[in-house]
Order: structure tokens, then C-alpha cells, then sequence
């Protein structure tokens, strides 16, 4: 989990490096005058004291120059506290909702069946098994999901089981009040804004669909080197909350890449096009 204290130490360390330039510098050149083990890890790990006179212990890279090592560790430093901000500028909501579509899609699957098993979820959402089983344990630690007892679970509106048969056996989940209170927040516009700066690659889908028109997960895919489960999962995601919807692909003129013909391009594949909610939500994370 990214700290304010790890961005702080990483600047501190290349504050120190800079200060003690010649300290470092003859460290590195008298490091490669010796063999010993950091030929092997190509570290070399060297105490300094930080501009305010404290020791500090510092692991250099042995292949860079004393400046490099500082400009990563400013580097690091500078990416760790965007991704701590866009984090802080998640609402509470989605704050202990895991960064992932099928998360997402989990939800709303629980929802709508009011109780389910994740062997039984990853087949609806087509998605492997210990992935839906490691975010339902998640999201129950986190309090959005609960399980319940497989005896009072009466899975309706899925096609899973004849006669709300249930299996002893499983782990059912069910979502808590806080899941609950969740999708109502998803519904409203600060929350469409908010699934875009949690799901970044899905903002980027948004933005494809609002300049280039309706796509398809494979064609998505392929052209941003994406994996295709994952593209189709966040395009699910995305529909659930309102920020793409299902388009026959009719309007699809992209001029960036070869069009098939119409019955070819069509067939077996689900468009996507971004909505009016995307396209608010789109400018507001700009703001």
C-alpha cells in the first residue's frame, strides 16, 4: 500500500544522494575496484547522513551514476504520490472496493440473485474461479459483502439451479448494507466521475468510445494491446454503471483501421457506445 512515508523517504534518500554527490560518487568507484557480493545483486548499500546530519542506509544501483540514482528515486516518488492522490480523491464509497471490474460486476450479480457462491458467479460472469473467490474475500473484509447461511439463500432470477436448489457445501455471499449503499452511490453522478478515476483503464475505454464511436471488446483489445478478458469485463463494468451502453455497432466508422464487411464486423460481437452520463463524467475528472 502506497504511504506518504515511503514518498517521503524515497525524496529524503535523493536529497541525501545529491548532498553527498562525492561521498557516493567514490563509494560506486571504489565498489567497482572490489569484488564481493554486490557484483551479484548489483546493489551497493552505503550509510550517509541526510542534509539534517542523521545516518540514513541507502541501496545504490552499482550501474548508475550518483545523479541517476537520485533522479529514480524523484521519479518514484513523483509517481507513488499521483497514484496517493487519485486515490484520496476517491469518495469513502469506493474506497474499499477492490480497483477491478469483476469486483464491480460482482456486486451487481449479488444484487440482482440476492445470494450467491463464487464457482457458481465466476460461470455467469465468465471469470476464473479463485479470482471471484479472492475479491468476495476481499469485499467481505472490507464489509461490502456478507456470507450467509446456504440453507436461507433463494437464488432468484438465475437459471443456476432447478427448484432453489442449494448446495451445503459453498460459501454463499450476499451483499451487506454497505454493498448495498454502494450501487446506490453508482447510480448518482458523483458516482459515475468516481468509477472513472477508480478504474483509470476504464476512463480510457470511455474516451475511445466518445471520440472514435461504438467498438467491441476484441477490436478494443487488439488495438490497445489489452487482454480480452479484461477489456470485456471493464466494458461490463462500465455498462452496469451506466457510462457505456449496447450499441448494434451501426454508426461504427473508424477511420484508423479497416473496416470488415458488414456482416463479418457484426457478427457474434457486442458494441459498446459511450452515454451522456460518460461524457459529463469524462469532463468533470479533467476538473
Amino acid at each position: 500500500m502506497v504511504s506518504q512515508a515511503e514518498i517521503d523517504r524515497l525524496r529524503l534518500e535523493a536529497d541525501t544522494i545529491m548532498t553527498r554527490y562525492q561521498r557516493v560518487q567514490q563509494s560506486l568507484e571504489q565498489a567497482h575496484s572490489e569484488s564481493g557480493d554486490h557484483w551479484e545483486s548489483g546493489d551497493l548499500t552505503v550509510t550517509l547522513d541526510t542534509p539534517r546530519g542523521d545516518p540514513i542506509d541507502i541501496t545504490l544501483d552499482l550501474d548508475a551514476d550518483p545523479a541517476t540514482n537520485a533522479e529514480a528515486r524523484y521519479e518514484r516518488a513523483k509517481e507513488l504520490e499521483a497514484h496517493l492522490e487519485r486515490k484520496q480523491r476517491i469518495v469513502d464509497q469506493l474506497a474499499p472496493l477492490p480497483a477491478d471490474p469483476v469486483a464491480y460486476l460482482i456486486c451487481y450479480h449479488l444484487d440482482a440473485v440476492e445470494g450467491n457462491y463464487p464457482r457458481s458467479m465466476a460461470g455467469h460472469l465468465d471469470a476464473e474461479r479463485k479470482h471471484v473467490e479472492s475479491l468476495c474475500q476481499e469485499m467481505e473484509t472490507a464489509g461490502l459483502l456478507e456470507r450467509v447461511e446456504s440453507g436461507t439463500v433463494k437464488q432468484r432470477r438465475v437459471k443456476a439451479k432447478q427448484a432453489d436448489e442449494v448446495r451445503q457445501h459453498h460459501t454463499y455471499y450476499r451483499l451487506s448494507r454497505d454493498g448495498d449503499h454502494l450501487l446506490r452511490f453508482l447510480d448518482e453522478p458523483d458516482g459515475r466521475v468516481n468509477v472513472l478515476r477508480h478504474l483509470p483503464e476504464g476512463r480510457m475505454l470511455v474516451e475511445r468510445l466518445a471520440r472514435a464511436g461504438p467498438d467491441c471488446p476484441r477490436t478494443t483489445a487488439e488495438e490497445l494491446d489489452m487482454e480480452f478478458e479484461r477489456v470485456r469485463h471493464l466494458y461490463r463494468a462500465l455498462r452496469q454503471t451506466g457510462v457505456v451502453t449496447e450499441s448494434d455497432g451501426s454508426t461504427n466508422k473508424r477511420s484508423d483501421r479497416k473496416v470488415k464487411p458488414e456482416d463479418e464486423t457484426h457478427r457474434n460481437h457486442t458494441y459498446y457506445v459511450a452515454t451522456d452520463h460518460a461524457e459529463k463524467a469524462v469532463r468533470t475528472t479533467e476538473d
